[in-house]
């Protein structure tokens, strides 16, 4: 639109100035010049700015909702079109020119009829209740232009005595309108595939649209001659489904530059028509020719609601449906546009119907002006009237707490620049005055300041003030109120699953496609009564089709052996010809006899004239393949029997070529005997009809093509069980998310348990469906996970390499070399990665996260276990049972029953390991896939279970005991890197995903960045410790199980918790001045190191205090260590200090008397130490050389054995006693 006095749409404003360039032309000759450029011919008009226009519109269509609307489409573009160009054409033929022939009048008719709706599709995209109107419009503006252009052409070859007969015509239609079709899809694909090659590539994808767009157009114009303009549009809308494989950067430039080629072809179209209609026809323009546009005007738009009014029972029943609101809607939404001007334009260059070419340019311009400047400027009245442009008040209440937070966030920008002294004279009432803004869906101005209970649409609480005690006590809702609380709610709901989409998009876990379905569907669930998304209608996307599943059944069918269905006989002579037809040698015979026969057959019936010898031979020849066919039939017969034989089609079909074969042959003989026979026989259809039909039996070949196309359909269905895998697993994560973040986005209780239940059911219907989905076929599901796996680290690695650039490691050559590297990797797992096979259950098992690094102990669990089969509804854990081992699911689905147990036990978290929030204290339910292990946290605790573990399926799983898994804590020991450790790290990182969120620091953390967070994070052995202190290598720390308390507040933590960062000693149960139950279980602390910090760096400054008891609240250290650091303060210091330059320096090396530091992936077991002594005996090298080996103090290297006394202080052993270098402590029995 162009905003003047009034709203003019900008295609009127550039009409005008071409007439009045026009008019400049025709009134002042040596002005034409200047606009001569203008008169060219139309069809260079067309092949230049029909592409454009037709292809823009066709690429900024939503293909999902173009299909799901398809049938309203075809209905409105196909029968919708010429139903209005009948009437426009009745109209022209008896009140325009008497004088037309209906035909002409016809061709004006359709000439009136396309539509160009984008002027009122962007005011329909943004009404709540229009956006599938816009669909729609769209729809009928890509496909009706196609179909008027082909119903064009035929009218046009009738015009001009091309096209006589109606058979002709008919071929003609068919040739346009298929070839059509069948142009725009080959050239869809094969443009859309090579669109997806240019990913990252601005150039190469603009040059590839643009250059399919204008190829379709002139091969099917100008070389094929079907219809290019149907070709373009199909090809437009098929690269449009593809456009979700190139970048999302990329594919905005494309969509931007289309738009700007539109818009530049509607400038010129539009200025070209003015220029020549008032530069030739300026002066033969007649009053009753302007009157006349008005009754064109008129009676075409009236024409469409007659048609629309035809049609609305059955648009009611299709796709999104349509109401009468609506349909009216669509009939004043179809504005006319250039193609209308472009065929008038040809209509009037073309000889043999030029005398009618001016008539029809000037009702056809005045159609188009009218149409944008009365309907287009009304559109936005109209839809009020309509009812189609309310804003719910939840929408309306939505906007005003987003106004209110802008102009608050406006007064503090203000109040802040007034303390400017460079500004504090400025005229600040001016300031506020330019900077208060409107209310979008309001008149009245919003103010910062204004007071919330005169605003209709605030949804907040009410407050009563108590007379007595000045409180302000929050007023009950209304009925009214609570129903509007609650469509607000489901509003807020919807636009954080939004978000959530979109994150998930820019972190690679799901598709453009994915997300782009999953943003329609809440926009479809926000626009409808109830608020939330229909599942039924996703659900559709993780179910194989109908169709598909059909013809499959069909295609097993046909390939399935004869011997699949037959039993073997009992005779001897029958099994040798069952031995003889079930040999793959005997059909490959067959199948060469039929390739020998068919040219034979073929020679037959084209030969022409009496040739006696090649008749003689042909004769022979089927002679010899009928002996064939008929000894096939009889011993396969003898095979199956008779009925066996009948029950495979193909078997029918070789009998049913049998006995035509046979009658051919009765009449080969009878002519061979009777003389005069031939003569009967000659001109009769019916012995060319029993040739041609032996040549069916060409038809078995196929059977050897079924298995490829059999292949192929499971590749269609895999494909499309992936996409819709995809899609849910975006779905239960974005639920997952949002019913975390519902405390802070509803402040209602009961709004917020209702939403809390209808969003868990959602997930866990999705998570079951998607989990008996991965059971059915398993490699759908792991093809979705491996690349979305493969996809968020190669996201992770660009963020990473940007991070490299911004600190300065890589300069603009290196960082692009180092993102082409990456991008390849990206561009190939989008579009070459094939179907992934699922792993073997022993590569499940080895894939554990905590026992990633722990090759033994993963030998040791595959020897010592052992796989299990499960039915449905069998119990693998029930709540109140004891530790007994655990479960690592190979396939199958488990359900997990969560009940909360029956003691308050606040020292201790409830043995459950796959809670999703925080409520310990809420029944909860989930569903559990291969891949993951069971029973890990009652393993670690040695607590009964609080939840039960149900096959919801038939089941696999690995199953290990608990003195297996005990035996192996004692293969991998470590503190820090071993496997109960491990355990606990994974329980950590599980935990504090839902605990970091709640801390302030974390709050506008993504989930991503938060798991890369913690990616570092260990959970020390801490069993000895009794006082733990917090140095400056620690970022955070995160209380798992069991409690501990702040030395310096005495405050109590209890598990789950965040430690605040003021803490700086915390006391741990094995402290005398910590009182707690003898149910307290040992603490479990999550540690997030500093960057670049080691984990047993930070954990040496722990071996201080292992054993030191608190005595006096002014000091954190018993008298005996306080008296040890005052003596040995400088130098110990002064060797800390040293070794940890020599670390982060990478010198390592030393004299003996230094520490040796291991990496964070070494551990201290990774491998035993064979002693190199030559007189150890037998059986200890045996022992030591065992795969169990378990390594004591004394075998190991004596840098280890110094690094264990550091690292992992053992207060059993004599080395207690801290050796303090250059310094001899003497502590008298006085001084302590």
């Amino acid at each position: 639109m162009l905003w003047t006095s009034m709203c003019l749409p900008y295609r009127v404003v550039m009409f005008a100035i071409g007439a009045l360039l026009g008019y400049l032309a025709h009134r002042y000759p040596k002005f034409k010049p200047i606009v001569s450029v203008c008169f060219i011919d139309v069809d260079y008009i067309l092949l230049t700015f029909l592409p454009i226009i037709l292809f823009n519109i066709s690429y900024s269509v939503d293909a999902h909702s173009i299909w799901k609307s398809f049938p309203q489409i075809v209905l409105v573009s196909v029968p919708g079109v010429l139903l209005t160009s009948t009437m426009a054409a009745f109209m022209a033929f008896f009140v325009i020119e008497v004088n037309w022939s209906f035909g002409t009048a016809m061709l004006f008719g359709v000439i009136c009829s396309p539509i160009y709706p984008m002027e009122v599709v962007r005011l329909l995209k943004e009404a709540s209740r229009c956006k599938f109107i816009s669909v729609l419009l769209l729809g009928e503006g890509v496909i009706g232009d196609a179909t008027v252009m082909i119903f064009y052409t035929v009218i046009f070859g009738y015009l001009a005595q091309a096209l006589s007969s109606p058979a002709q015509i008919s071929l003609m239609l068919l040739r346009f309108a298929g070839g059509g079709i069948l142009l725009g899809i080959v050239m869809g694909h094969v443009v859309g595939t090579l669109v997806s090659l240019t990913y990252y590539d601005m150039l190469c994808a603009v040059t590839v649209t643009c250059a399919g767009a204008y190829l379709t157009y002139y091969l099917g114009e100008k070389f094929l001659y079907v219809s290019g303009l149907l070709g373009t549009v199909i090809a437009g809308v098929l690269i449009s489904n593809r456009k979700a494989t190139i970048a999302g950067d990329v594919e905005q430039i494309v969509t931007n530059f289309w738009i700007i080629m539109s818009h530049a072809a509607n400038t010129l179209i539009f200025t070209m028509i003015g220029v020549v209609i008032f530069e030739t026809m300026a002066a033969s323009l007649t009053l009753r020719e302007i009157s006349l546009v008005f009754v064109t005007y008129t009676t075409v738009y009236v024409s469409r609601m007659l048609s629309y009014a035809i049609m609305t029972p059955v648009l009611r029943c299709l796709g999104f449906g349509m109401t009468w609101q609506q349909s009216l809607a669509c009939v004043w939404g179809g504005l006319r546009g250039p193609l209308s001007l472009c065929l008038a334009l040809l209509v009037r260059e073309t000889p043999e119907v030029a005398e009618v070419g001016n008539v029809m340019i000037i009702q056809t311009t005045g159609l188009v002006i009218l149409s944008l400047i009365i309907n287009a400027t009304t559109m936005q009245k109209v839809l009020k009237v309509l009812g189609l442009s309310q804003i719910s008040l939840a929408k309306k209440a939505n906007m005003t707490n987003c106004v209110k937070r802008i102009m608050m966030t406006r007064d503090r920008c203000i109040s802040m620049l007034k303390m400017d002294k460079f500004l504090a004279d400025a005229n600040w009432d001016l300031v506020q005055e330019s900077t208060t803004i409107k209310h979008p869906y309001q008149t009245q101005i919003v103010s910062g300041r204004e007071e919330e209970s005169d605003d209709e649409t605030y949804m907040g609480y009410r407050y009563t003030t108590c007379p007595d005690c000045e409180r302000e006590i929050p007023n009950e809702p209304t009925k009214k109120e609570f129903a509007e609380m609650m469509r607000e709610a489901n509003q807020r709901v919807l636009k954080s699953l939004k978000i959530s989409f979109w994150r998930q998009y820019e972190y690679g876990k799901i598709s453009k496609d994915s997300v782009r379905i999953l943003v329609q569907a809440v926009e479809v669930a926000a626009d409808s009564d109830d608020g939330w998304i229909n599942l039924d209608q996703l659900g559709t996307l993780w179910k194989p089709k109908a169709h598909a599943v059909w013809l499959r059944r069909r295609l097993v069918r046909m390939i399935t052996p004869e011997v699949a269905n037959a039993r073997i006989p009992r005779a001897p002579w029958r099994q040798r010809c069952h031995r003889l037809v079930t040999n793959v040698r005997f059909d490959i015979f067959i199948y060469v006899m039929i390739l020998c026969n068919t040219p034979v057959i073929l020679s037959e019936v084209a030969m022409t004239g009496p040739r006696i010898e090649l008749l003689n031979t042909i004769k022979g020849l089927n002679v010899f393949f009928f002996g064939i066919y008929l000894f096939e039939m009889v011993i396969k017969m003898c095979a199956f029997g008779v009925r066996g034989y009948l029950t495979s089609h193909w078997n029918k079909l070789d009998f049913f070529i049998v006995v035509m074969a046979t009658g051919d042959f009765i009449l080969d003989m009878l002519d061979t005997i009777i003389k005069d026979f031939n003569k009967y026989t000659s001109k009769s259809s019916i012995l060319t009809a029993t040739k041609l039909l032996r040549m069916l039996r060409f038809l078995r070949l196929c059977k050897v093509t079924v298995p490829k196309i059999m292949g192929y359909m499971d590749r269609m269905i895999d494909k499309q069980l992936a996409f819709g895998y995809d899609v849910g697993k975006g779905f239960v994560t974005a639920e997952q998310e949002v019913c975390n973040l519902l405390p802070q986005l509803v402040d209602n209780r009961t709004i917020q348990e209702a939403l809390t239940a209808r969003l868990e059911e959602d997930r866990l219907k999705v998570t079951r469906q998607l989990g008996l989905l991965q059971r059915d076929r398993p490699w759908t599901a792991i093809t979705v996970k491996t690349r979305q796996a493969t996809t968020s680290t190669l996201n992770n690695m660009l963020i990473d390499a940007a991070q490299l650039k911004e600190e300065g490691f890589l300069d603009e050559v290196e960082y692009r070399l180092l993102v082409m590297a990456i991008q390849e990797k990206v561009q190939y797992v989008r579009h070459k990665a094939s179907l992934v096979a699922p792993s073997s259950p022993e590569t499940q098992l080895r894939a554990i996260s905590w026992l990633q690094g722990n090759e033994r102990v993963a030998d040791y669990f595959i020897e010592n276990s052992e796989i299990i089969n499960y039915n449905i509804n069998e119990i693998l854990i029930s709540r109140g049972d004891e530790p007994k081992g655990l479960y690592i699911l190979v396939s199958g689905l488990l359900e997990a029953s969560y009940i909360p147990p029956d003691d308050d036990i606040d020292e201790a978290i409830p043995n459950y390991e796959f809670l999703t929030d925080l409520k310990f204290g809420e029944p909860s339910k989930d569903y559990i896939v291969s891949g993951n292990a069971v029973g890990v946290l009652g393993v670690l605790t040695n607590r009964p279970y609080s939840y039960t573990v149900r096959c919801d399926s038939a089941v696999q799983a690995y199953y290990i005991t608990l003195s297996v898994v005990r035996e192996a804590f004692n293969l991998a020991p470590h503190p820090i890197m071993g496997l109960e450790a491990a355990m606990w790290r994974e329980i950590g990182i599980k935990l504090s995903m839902m605990v970091l969120p709640t801390v302030p620091a974390y709050h506008n953390w993504s989930v991503e960045k938060i798991s890369m967070r913690l990616e570092h994070a260990f959970v020390p052995c801490l069993k000895v410790i009794k006082v733990f202190v917090v140095n400056e290598l620690m970022e955070d720390i995160v209380l798992l199980d069991g409690i501990c308390q702040d030395a310096a507040t005495r405050e109590v933590f209890q598990p789950p918790c965040y430690i605040p960062r003021t803490v700086h000693r915390l006391i741990f149960p094995k402290s005398s001045q910590l009182v707690v139950s003898s149910a307290c279980p040992e603490t479990k602390l999550l540690l997030v190191p500093a960057k670049d910090t080691d984990e047993l760096e930070i954990m040496e400054d722990e071996l201080d205090d292992m054993q030191c008891e608190l005595i006096s609240n002014a000091s954190s250290r018993c008298l005996y260590h306080k008296s040890v650091r005052k003596l040995s303060n400088n130098d110990s210091r002064q060797k800390i200090g040293a070794r940890r330059r020599r670390k982060r320096g990478g010198g390592g090396g030393g004299g003996g008397g230094g520490v040796r530091r291991v990496n964070i992936r070494e551990s201290v077991w990774s491998r035993p130490n064979v002693p190199s002594t030559h007189n150890a005996n037998e059986k200890e090298l045996k022992e030591i050389s065992s795969k169990y080996f378990r390594p004591g103090m004394d075998s190991v290297q004596p840098d280890k054995r110094e690094m264990s006394r550091v690292k992992m202080y053992d207060p059993l052993d004599k080395a207690r006693e801290r050796e303090v270098s250059d310094v001899e402590l003497e502590v008298k029995s006085t001084d302590i």
